[in-house]
């Protein structure tokens, strides 16, 4: 039986007055790509960003890689909380639109910076890892390169070898191919499947229906911060999915 990575359970997230994730149910088995799917605004990033603490959530347990957080509205964080956090994150990879690469960094540099500093992995060891990571994603010519004289897609994928490098569990990407031109997106795309075939567990934020169709396993669809349809990619797709999913990829 596949075994649970991420199990989330009445998260909420308010701005302000503004609430952005209502009550947020989710589980994700390991292996399991998931893609979320919605309109602007609808909660997607929120969920993403509150699911390793980059958004503190108002209230909600989470359970990600075996760590546990339960939330409680105007309740401080324990140390005990803080711990799990930290642990949480050191099994989760997050991907983000803007790439995020240090500037001043080459490729290679930014995929070994954290496993040598938080990992603290000797610097000949983790060149040779973050070598072979670059080669992973079609990199490896590029390891002496500065992010500026990279393309888009060229520095997306960096950002994919740098979160590989910490041996996640799960990888979280929120919309990773929005900031590119159409042609550089297909050289994500391909790395992401790949990452898919080879069975890691991927939660992604995408307008990329085509990669919904060939890549994820569920297909979550997001509407005023709650979670409307969780359904297998291929019912999602089909006949059966409600008039509202038909209508919204229509304009897709």
């Amino acid at each position: 039986m596949n075994q649970t990575k991420i199990e989330i359970t009445a998260l909420a997230k308010s701005f302000g007055a503004n609430t952005v994730l209502k009550t947020v149910d989710l589980k994700v088995l390991a292996g399991e790509v998931v893609v979320i799917l919605g309109p602007s605004g609808s909660g997607k990033t929120t969920l993403l960003r509150s699911l390793n603490f980059l958004e503190q959530p108002d209230s909600g347990v989470l359970e990600i890689c075996g760590h546990r957080v339960d939330v409680q509205a105007g309740k401080k964080l324990s140390r005990a909380d803080k711990q799990q956090i930290t642990q949480l994150r050191q099994k989760t990879a997050m991907v983000f639109q803007s790439f995020n690469l240090f500037p001043h960094l080459t490729a290679l540099e930014n995929v070994i910076e954290g496993l040598i500093s938080v990992k603290k992995a000797p610097r000949a060891e983790a060149i040779v890892k973050g070598m072979a990571l670059l080669e992973q994603v079609g990199l490896s010519a590029k390891a002496d390169s500065y992010p500026a004289r990279l393309s888009g897609g060229q520095k997306q994928r960096v950002a994919i070898a740098r979160g590989l490098s910490m041996d996640p569990e799960v990888i979280f990407f929120d919309e990773p191919t929005s900031a590119l031109d159409p042609e550089l997106r297909d050289e994500v795309l391909i790395v992401m499947r790949n990452l898919a075939d080879a069975g890691m567990t991927m939660l992604v934020v995408t307008h990329e229906i085509r990669f919904a169709q060939e890549a994820a396993d569920r297909v979550i669809f997001m509407e005023g911060g709650l979670v409307v349809d969780d359904s297998p990619t291929e019912k999602f797709f089909g006949e059966e999915s409600s008039e509202r999913i038909k209508q919204f990829l229509s304009r897709h």
